[in-house]
């Protein structure tokens, strides 16, 4: 339905660094977003998980999550934004990963 090409992702890590060090933090439980305004037409996103993951196989779950729920809202938000997601342990499920990204996103005024 969606799709989420290489054009929509933040892959340097100057680019990630810039995000961090310039852009606005929100939090929430389980998750943390930088979101940093630009002048591009489109938004771009990265996925970090935190080392304290109990291991690969759910640190790498946590972020297919977590991109599949931001391929799910990308056509509700507003052009222009950078956004870094930091991922936490302890979200297990779709809905509840999308539930907190929305509400960061929200609170962040990325979405329509």
């Amino acid at each position: 339905m969606y799709a989420f090409p290489k054009s929509a992702r933040l892959r340097t890590q100057v680019e990630i660094d810039r995000v961090f060090k310039e852009g606005a933090r929100f939090s929430c439980k389980g998750m943390r977003v930088h979101v940093l305004r630009t002048e591009m037409q489109g938004n771009r996103a990265a996925f970090i998980a935190v080392r304290s993951f109990p291991g690969a196989v759910e640190r790498n779950r946590a972020k297919r999550l977590a991109r599949e729920a931001w391929r799910h809202l990308m056509p509700e938000l507003l052009p222009g934004h950078d956004c870094v997601f930091v991922l936490y342990p302890g979200m297990t499920a779709f809905s509840e990963c999308r539930g907190a990204m929305q509400y960061l996103l929200r609170k962040a005024a990325v979405l329509r």
